[in-house]
Parts: structure tokens; sequence; C-alpha cells
């Protein structure tokens, strides 16, 4: 079932500035995302986006829930709590300075299990974005993301992560930490060619944190706020809780805030069941597509990449974000198994990515092809005079 967003994304059309922000937030400072002239001697010819730019873009195709189905459904979240649980995208195009992406998200599957952490029942929902260009209504990537629905009550009641201490780091471990990330930097114009690398290669490793809120506020500068809750400061967030009253609750002082606020919020966080603030899904996302990206050189593509968030990663963890090349399987493409490992070794997530290299004989791999659109979501075009095909009625 096709549904629309209810607010506009956080950038309606890509710029050199939104770029570079983007690619600030989560520490990426490879000149292809930063420098609008670096890529011009790219095989670019210019600026492009970071891979998961696009969700800050996304105008909505797709238009309000039908009234009756908006009647069936007030209320039933209410009080129930949301975690990304994982994420697949597959990229055919990138944003440039000046694309306008239109989105169309579709609910795509819902499974009824036992929940591991909150106890009772969960409801796991799989929603699948597609992304064009606005104009030429060309694919420029898909994506499947599925989230965990519990109860915040019995996640609370349940506490199944026990008590986790907090981590604490010494100076010399700040400083071992601060030269290894130093020492951290894009491949850039080398190409990193597909004969020269073999299997059980390390990717990485990149380390991000220890996390600190500072970084988790970097993060809403370069993302917004969340494209499905499109909330906002002080005039903006009455407005918003008049028409999403559920998304809010009282805080410590008694002010209305975001439910939204466990990233930030400690009192607020231990009431779901977690022992602090935590990060985003999305904030790993961009840490693996950093990894690679940064891996792969500026005539590399990023094709594929997959993700499971197994645990939280809390503020004040130190993540170790690496890959090990696990499949050649031909010229040109290599498979790398993801993961990362919080200061305790604990897997925090896991996934593969796809990534397509330079050979020699064709030193610009070529992009993937861009799919025809799903049917239900070309109907949901029509529906809104915005034909798949591009030609404007």
């Amino acid at each position: 079932m096709p549904y629309g967003r209810p607010k506009p994304p956080h950038n309606l059309e890509a710029h050199a500035d939104t770029i570079r922000h983007f690619a600030w937030a989560c520490g990426d400072d490879n000149p292809l995302y930063n420098d609008p002239s670096y890529g011009d001697s790219a095989r670019w010819g210019g600026m492009i986006a970071p891979p998961l730019y696009l969700l800050t873009m996304g105008e909505d195709e797709v238009g309000p829930l039908p009234a009756d189905v908006r009647a069936r459904s007030k209320g039933a979240l209410a009080g129930v709590h949301l975690f990304n649980s994982g994420t697949e995208i597959q990229f055919y195009r990138p944003i440039r300075p000046g694309d306008r992406i239109a989105e169309t998200v579709r609910l795509v599957d819902l499974q009824e299990k036992e929940s591991r952490f909150g106890g009772g029942k969960s409801v796991i929902s799989y929603n699948e974005h597609t992304y064009q260009n606005r104009e030429t209504r060309e694919v420029y990537a898909s994506r499947v993301s599925w989230y965990v629905h519990t109860e915040r009550e019995s996640s609370r009641k349940a506490n199944r992560e026990g008590v986790i201490q907090p981590p604490s780091y010494d100076t010399e471990q700040l400083e071992e930490i601060t030269a290894q990330v130093l020492a951290e930097r894009p491949r850039g114009a080398d190409p990193r060619w597909w004969e020269d690398v073999a299997l059980g290669d390390v990717v990485g490793p990149l380390h991000k944190g220890p996390l600190t809120l500072s970084d988790v506020v970097c993060f809403h500068v370069g993302l917004g706020t969340g494209g499905d809750y499109g909330w906002g400061p002080l005039r903006l967030a009455a407005k918003r809780r008049q028409e999403m009253p559920g998304f809010y609750t009282r805080n410590a002082y008694g002010a209305w805030d975001v439910v939204q606020r466990v990233h930030w919020d400690e009192e607020w966080a231990r009431s779901i069941g977690a022992q602090r603030p935590y990060d985003y899904g999305q904030t790993r996302q961009m840490w693996l597509a950093h990894l690679l990206t940064d891996w792969m050189g500026d005539d590399g593509w990023l094709a594929k990449l997959r993700l499971e968030l197994r645990r939280f990663n809390y503020i004040g963890d130190l993540s170790t974000v690496r890959g090990t090349v696990v499949e050649k399987p031909q010229p040109g493409v290599v498979r790398i198994a993801l993961s990362i490992v919080n200061q305790d070794e604990v897997e925090t997530t896991t996934g593969e990515a796809t990534v397509l290299l330079p050979t020699r004989e064709q030193p610009q791999p070529e992009l993937p092809v861009s799919p025809a659109v799903p049917e239900s979501v070309a109907r949901a075009q029509r529906e809104r005079g915005r034909p798949a095909d591009g030609k404007r009625p």
C-alpha cells in the first residue's frame, strides 16, 4: 500500500552546501562531497552527494492516506515505540546539485512476533522507498527498511539488557583513538583496481566515537529532524503537536517534547528500556557508506548496502566500522561483509555491500541499470498526475 509523507523533505533540491553539511554530519571529509570544484576532474565531472544523502530528500508522490483508512487507524500506534532494525538500499545514479527527488513509499509487509526486547507482542513493518529524479522520472535508488514496533511500558518493565556499565576512557586511550582517527583518509583519485583486490582483504577500519550528544546534534544538522516526523522547534512544535499528538509526551519539566528524544534525553531513554540515549539506524548506515566510499576511491560505485541493527549504540560507545572482501563474482564486482563492534567487542551491526570497482580494461565501471518503478508506485503517481515516464499531463 503506497502512503505519503506528512511533511516536505529536509532538502527539496540538492545543493553544494547541504551536500557538504550532510557529509560533515557523519565526519566524512571526502573532497568529492565537500569541495564543489574537486569533482570537475573526476569521472563525475562535478560534485556528487554521499550515497545516503537521499535520506534528506524525497518529495511526496502519493498524498495523504484515504480518509477511511486514517479513521480506522487513528490511535492504533499510541504508546508504541519504533526501532529501526535494518535496511537494504540499491543505488543506481548519483545525486548532483540541482537535482530534485520524488519519493514513493509503500508498506510491503507486516510480521507479528514475540518481542525480544520488550516482551509480549511486537510487529515488524517493511517499507519500500522508490527515489526518482523529479524531472526525468529515472529511478536513482530503492530502499527497504524494517522497523520493530513494541510497547514502551512493556519494554521498560522487561529491561532485557539488564545493567550495562557506561564506558570510561583515560587520557592514553583517547590519544590512541585520536591517532587512529587522524590516520583515516579517503582513497580519492588513486584508483582501487579490481585486479589488485584479494579475498580476505580488510576494508577500513573507521573509528566512530566515543559517541557524544554533540554528534547526535550534528547528525540532525545534516539529516534534518526525520522525514516521516517533520517536527521542529517552538511554534512549529506547537503546530505539529496538533497534527500528531501521540508523538509528544511531557518531559521532566512538564513541557511537551518529542518521543524521539530517546536519542538525547537519558531519563526518557530509560523509560523505554534502554540504558541511556543511543544513535539512529541512519547513523550507522552513513558510517558504513563512509567506510566503503573511503575505500573504493573516486571511480568506484556503491551499488548495494544492507545492514541489520543488532544492539543499541549508546552515547559513550566507541564504534569500530570494518569490512572484509568475501567474493569477487565477476570483473569489477566485489562483495564485502560488514561489521560494527563497540569498545567491548560486542557486534552492534552486521551487513554486506556490493561495490563496483574500476578494472584495467574498464577504468570507469558502468552504473547499474535503473529499474522500472513497481506498478503500485506507477499507479499512485498516475493518480497524482505524475506519470512514471516523465511526460507531464
